[in-house]
C-alpha cells in the first residue's frame, strides 16, 4: 500500500485541526511560495488518497486569481475537473462555488482579468457537472446564464498565452462556458438564441486579431447549437448572414485600410472557417450550409 505524502499529510492535519480558521491553512494565494508548497502534493495524491475534497475546493477559489500559472491552471483547474468529474463535491458545495464564480463574472475591473477568466472556466465544468447530476434549479441556471453572457459582451480583456504568467484566455474561457450551456439537456430555444448573441458580440472585434484559437472556441458554441436543432434552420441562416456586412466599416473589401478592419475581417474569417471545419460531415439542413459556404468562399477570396 502506498503510504501518502508526509507534506500532505502536515498539510491535511492543518486544515482539519478544529481551532482553524475558515481559511483552513492560512495559506494566501497570492504569496506564491508557500501556497506551492500546500498545494502541490494535494494535487499529486488528489486521485489516489481521500482528501476533504467540500473544504479544499472552497479554499482553492482564491487561487484562480494567482498570477502563478501553476498555481491558477495546473493545481486551480485540474482539481476542481478532478473533483467534479468525480463526483467528489457535494450539492452544497457545488452551489456555493456556482454563487461564488458567477459573481467574479460581474467584475470587470482589469485587476481581475484572470480571476474572472479562471471563474469561467470552472463554471463550465461546475455546468457540465450539473448536466450529469444536476444541483441547480432553472432560474438558477438562467441567472447563471445571464452573468456569462453579460460577461462576455463586456470583456475587454485579450490575452491569451502570456510569456509571463501563462494562459489568461478570458474569451476562449467564457466561450467553454456557453458551450456546456449548448451542450445542457435544460437549455431552451429562448436561452440558444441568448448564447448565440453573446457569439456574435465577441467574434471579430476590432482591436485584436485573436491568435490562441478564441475563434475555434467560439465557433462550438455555434456548431453545438446548430447540431442540437435547438433553433430552427431559417433563424440560424439569418444569424449567419449578418456576417455578410461588417460591424466597423461599409464593406468588407474596405479592411484593408486601416488595422481595425484588418482585425475584424482576420477574426471573422476565422470563425466561419472554423464552424464550417466542425460542421463538415454532419447532416445539416441546407438553409444552414449554403449561406456558410457562400461566406466562407466570399472570404477566402478577400486576401
Amino acid at each position: 500500500m502506498k503510504l501518502p505524502d508526509p507534506r500532505l499529510t502536515a498539510a491535511l492535519l492543518v486544515l482539519l485541526t478544529p481551532s482553524a480558521s475558515s481559511n483552513a491553512a492560512g495559506v494566501d494565494c497570492l504569496e506564491t511560495g508557500p501556497a506551492l508548497e500546500y498545494w502541490r502534493p494535494i494535487r499529486e495524491q488528489a486521485a489516489t488518497s481521500e482528501l476533504p475534497a467540500n473544504e479544499l475546493a472552497i479554499e482553492l477559489v482564491s487561487c484562480l486569481g494567482s498570477p502563478d500559472p501553476e498555481l491558477r491552471d495546473r493545481i486551480g483547474y485540474e482539481l476542481f475537473a478532478n473533483w467534479l468529474r468525480q463526483e467528489k463535491l457535494s450539492d452544497e458545495t457545488r452551489t456555493r462555488l456556482l454563487f461564488e464564480l458567477s459573481a467574479n463574472l460581474g467584475n470587470q475591473s482589469k485587476a481581475m482579468g484572470l480571476t474572472r477568466s479562471f471563474s469561467a472556466l470552472i463554471l463550465a465544468e461546475v455546468m457540465r457537472s450539473d448536466s450529469i447530476k444536476a444541483f441547480m434549479n432553472d432560474e438558477q441556471r438562467q441567472a447563471l446564464l445571464d452573468k456569462a453572457t453579460a460577461a462576455i459582451a463586456h470583456e475587454d480583456e485579450f490575452r491569451g498565452l502570456d510569456a509571463d504568467i501563462g494562459w489568461v484566455h478570458p474569451v476562449a474561457h467564457m466561450a467553454d462556458l456557453l458551450w456546456r450551456f449548448a451542450l445542457h439537456p435544460k437549455t431552451d430555444t429562448k436561452q440558444a438564441t441568448q448564447i448565440l448573441d453573446a457569439v456574435r458580440s465577441k467574434v471579430a472585434p476590432t482591436s485584436v486579431s485573436y491568435a490562441f484559437n478564441e475563434g475555434d472556441r467560439l465557433a462550438r458554441v455555434v456548431t453545438t447549437l446548430i447540431t442540437s436543432k435547438l433553433i430552427d434552420a431559417n433563424s440560424m441562416a439569418a444569424w449567419i448572414q449578418q456576417f455578410e456586412k461588417p460591424q466597423s466599416m461599409e464593406k468588407w473589401s474596405e479592411a484593408f485600410q486601416s488595422p481595425d478592419g484588418m482585425a475584424e475581417l482576420h477574426n471573422t474569417k476565422q470563425f466561419l472557417r472554423s464552424l464550417s471545419d466542425q460542421l463538415a460531415g454532419a447532416e445539416i439542413d441546407s438553409a444552414i450550409t449554403e449561406p456558410l459556404d457562400a461566406l466562407v468562399n466570399g472570404f477566402t477570396q478577400l486576401i
